[in-house]
């Protein structure tokens, strides 16, 4: 025996017109069967069936009116299910309660009017099924409640489905953006200050004197007096040093240093690379002999002439009686033609003259002479000369560097066999 199901909830559109007392079909296109004067139901109800059916012949209008009901309900939009804690099971027009009652074929259920034989008459109304307060306040939060919601980074917010709620949260999940890309620019610009004070205003940095090593030096130079040179910079980050005026600092205040190149010892130290002028030359002075270089640079001033460097003599071209003044532009010609000549050339020069025309003669330690001219080509002449020395003479004439000649002691002039080498 098949347990009797429970009674299905009336649709809550009430547009459709359909009675209360009906129940609606089930989706799908099946046709209800009619129920056979043969069958029978539990409970002895074949006689009512029989006789609902003689009604219906009887009242074809009343009968028509229910299958335009049903075939209504059942073309119907999909019924909502009731929420819980609506009101009880529907009622009838007389308040009875709809009852189901399984036929032996297993047909559908009818109601209680039905198997009575109650039909309602063409000016009844149906009677509308009506829920309770609390079936009203269950689907009005369903619609404007909150529900949680899990999101994608599993934190606890509640997203709301009301519209003035939703506002409310974006706006505030703007002000939160807003803060927090604040909060980032702040750090990274605290980072970047961070950073520029620890590389150039720090100590991190820092130049230590006794870091810098100095290289190159002859000798006349020392460390100590290049670090006394930079001291003033001790303690400056390496970053904020500018490494050319270092180096004009270094040759400007060193006499005896020709060019310094400055670099970057990291993390707190320089090196220092020298390049050093080289005496070659010395000239009588009021306060003793004067060292000078190729430039005719003054590196030093002693009381007695050293030995080793050529020595600059006044010319005796101009038979002057008394002493004789030698002028800076004579010296500039004599040391700009000794400091052109090879070294094995020059350790056998002992003195050298120039003009006022700059017309430089040198005089070596045989006693030979060489006229050498003006200071164009030296380092042409220069080689020449370090050609024409091979051979014995006592006046070598470089001054046509093209057509170089000598001149023995007898008075004989020859020129050399070969052409001397090229520039």
């Amino acid at each position: 025996m098949r347990k009797p199901s429970a009674p299905r909830p009336e649709p809550s559109n009430r547009s459709q017109g359909t009675p209360a007392s009906i129940p609606p079909r089930r989706s799908g296109n099946r046709r209800p069967r009619p129920v056979r004067s043969g069958q029978t139901g539990q409970g002895g109800q074949s006689g009512s069936g029989q006789s609902d059916t003689r009604r219906s012949q009887q009242n074809p209008q009343t009968s028509q009116t229910q299958r335009a009901a049903e075939r209504r309900a059942t073309a119907g939009p999909a019924r909502r299910p009731r929420a819980p804690g609506a009101g009880g099971a529907p009622r009838s027009g007389r308040g009875a309660v709809r009852e189901t009652t399984p036929s032996a074929g297993g047909s559908r259920p009818t109601s209680s009017g039905k198997q009575h034989g109650q039909t309602p008459s063409k000016g009844s109304k149906a009677p509308e099924t009506t829920a309770g307060p609390q079936s009203a306040s269950s689907t009005e939060l369903t619609v404007f409640g909150r529900r949680q919601v899990a999101l994608p980074r599993g934190d606890d917010r509640v997203v709301s489905t009301g519209l003035a709620d939703r506002l409310k949260e974006r706006q505030q999940a703007l002000r939160r953006l807003r803060l927090r890309r604040l909060a980032t620019a702040v750090v990274v610009v605290l980072a970047v200050v961070l950073v520029v004070w620890a590389l150039v205003f720090s100590p991190l940095l820092g130049l230590q004197t006794q870091r810098i090593s100095v290289v190159g030096s002859d000798g006349s130079v020392s460390d100590k007096q290049v670090r006394d040179v930079l001291a003033s910079y001790s303690g400056d980050s390496l970053l904020r040093l500018d490494t050319g005026r270092l180096s004009s600092q270094v040759s400007d205040k060193l006499v005896r240093v020709r060019q310094a190149q400055v670099t970057r010892a990291w993390p707190r130290g320089l090196r220092v690379q020298l390049t050093m002028r080289v005496p070659v030359a010395t000239v009588q002075g009021a306060d003793g002999y004067q060292v000078l270089d190729n430039e005719a640079v003054v590196l030093d001033r002693v009381p007695e002439a050293p030995s080793g460097l050529v020595t600059i003599m006044p010319d005796q071209a101009d038979g002057a009686s008394g002493p004789q003044t030698i002028s800076a532009k004579q010296v500039a010609a004599v040391t700009q033609v000794v400091g052109s000549l090879t070294p094995q050339t020059l350790a056998q020069v002992t003195s050298g003259s120039a003009t006022e025309s700059g017309q430089v003669t040198l005089t070596l330690s045989n006693g030979a002479s060489v006229v050498w001219g003006d200071t164009q080509d030296n380092e042409l002449k220069a080689r020449v000369l370090a050609t024409l020395m091979t051979s014995s003479a006592s006046v070598y004439d470089v001054s046509s560097p093209h057509r170089p000649t000598t001149r023995s002691a007898d008075g004989a002039t020859t020129a050399p066999e070969t052409s001397p080498p090229a520039s």
